[in-house]
């Protein structure tokens, strides 16, 4: 397994710095540090902080809940969107997006239909959400975009994302902060077309959505996902904006497994909940985050019939409950990490339906497994794990790395070494 962290740590490297370009009026230039995806692993040296300073978040931006329904609807088929799916609607929808947002809480509605986006372009992103708005189909596989700028493209070294909720430039909050995406069915997988949603903004809501996510195994389209809820971040200087109070609630990612990256990334978030999760492929990243709740999550293979996928991973995060989790893979990993050690994680009623892998738990204090059905639990850290329990629960055995500090143990004991 620390061969396995390893080979993470060499992928999560590789990707730590991308820039995403932004069109807004011309070309607006935003550097974000992206050290995400599954592969995660062990950072080169051990650190333990016994205290954590909160981010100061300023002024919260106007939760979701709180905006006024839409005194405007615009309908994309009256902007001249092509629900047949037989022409490009790109310019359509973004004319409606447009629109929408010179009233902010305004809805954009998407009819049923299937709406092809075959917009040539090198933009990263094809939609971009400045302002608070609700994006609404008529249901899931009822509305259905499709997202066709991807091997259509030869060439192209980075492929087409279909949403980006932004907020304000160089701010935390403002921008698209506030926004709504709810009621359809998001295909970025039939054309291996980069990620899904992008959503670096505050107070915004994820929900009632079926994701078909691309591949990320291609030159061009090499870290793809199907949902990102993401700040900057950037744990090398311990310099982190984090993204507040965002909800992801009946969400279903079908993923590619070991040809896809994680299908649901949470990254930098501060009271972040996902609720109602259904993922088909490499499970989901929890990722320098803080005080999130993840209830109700099922989580299982991809369709390469990989069967040892990451179901969920936890790295340099601290209040952090899972509760009601599934998994027909990998248990879950809580990873090492350099510069902040994951604490005060409580697991709560996990089945893992493979008793024979294992749940691992590497550099960590303060792990709490509750209630749960386990396959073994292996404690591989690089350094140490302290306080680990484990209540109410029933495990096939427990495996222990030599040579590193183990201790506080509670509901489980390390086999002789």
């Amino acid at each position: 397994m620390e061969h396995e962290f390893g080979k993470k740590a060499q992928r999560r490297l590789a990707v730590l710095s991308v820039s995403l370009i932004l069109v807004i009026a011309g070309v607006l230039f935003v550097a974000r540090v992206n050290p995400f995806g599954h592969k995660v692993g062990p950072p080169p040296q051990f650190s333990n902080p016994t205290t954590s300073t909160a981010p100061n978040l300023g002024t919260p931006a106007q939760s979701a809940s709180n905006l006024p329904r839409p005194t405007s609807v615009y309908n994309v088929v009256s902007f001249g969107a092509d629900p047949t799916g037989q022409r490009d609607s790109t310019l359509a929808i973004q004319s409606a997006i447009t629109a929408a947002e010179t009233k902010p809480g305004s809805e954009v509605y998407f009819p049923p239909g299937r709406f092809i986006l075959d917009q040539r372009s090198y933009k990263l992103f094809t939609f971009i959400i400045d302002k608070p708005i609700e994006v609404v189909g008529a249901g899931i596989g009822q509305t259905e975009i499709v997202n066709e700028v991807g091997q259509k493209m030869p060439g192209v070294t980075l492929s087409r994302d279909m949403f980006a909720i932004e907020v304000a430039p160089g701010q935390q909050i403002g921008g698209g902060s506030g926004t709504i995406i709810t009621n359809m069915t998001l295909d970025s997988a039939t054309y291996d077309a980069g990620t899904d949603i992008m959503d670096f903004a505050n107070h915004t809501t994820i929900s009632n959505l079926k994701v078909l996510a691309a591949k990320s195994t291609n030159t061009y389209n090499y870290n793809s996902f199907g949902v990102r809820v993401i700040a900057i971040c950037n744990p090398s200087t311990v310099s982190y904006i984090y993204r507040v109070d965002n909800v992801i609630d009946n969400v279903t990612i079908v993923g590619q497994g070991y040809a896809g990256t994680t299908e649901l990334d949470l990254s930098c978030q501060v009271g972040t909940t996902a609720t109602n999760i259904n993922i088909e492929g490499n499970g989901m990243d929890i990722f320098y985050c803080h005080d999130d709740f993840v209830n109700n999550a099922t989580l299982v293979g991809g369709t390469d019939g990989s069967t040892h996928y990451y179901t969920w991973v936890i790295t340099g995060s601290y209040n952090i409950s899972l509760s009601n989790i599934t998994t027909n893979g990998i248990g879950g990993v809580i990873a090492p990490d350099v510069t902040l050690v994951s604490h005060n994680i409580n697991v709560n009623y996990e089945t893992m339906l493979d008793k024979a892998s294992s749940l691992y738990i590497g550099d960590s204090r303060d792990v709490t497994i509750s209630n749960s059905s386990l396959g073994e639990i292996s404690i591989l850290p690089k350094k140490q794990a302290s306080e680990l329990a484990v209540r109410n629960t029933t495990y096939s055995g427990v495996r222990c790395k030599p040579s590193v500090v183990i201790s506080g143990l509670s509901g489980m004991s390390c086999p002789s070494l």
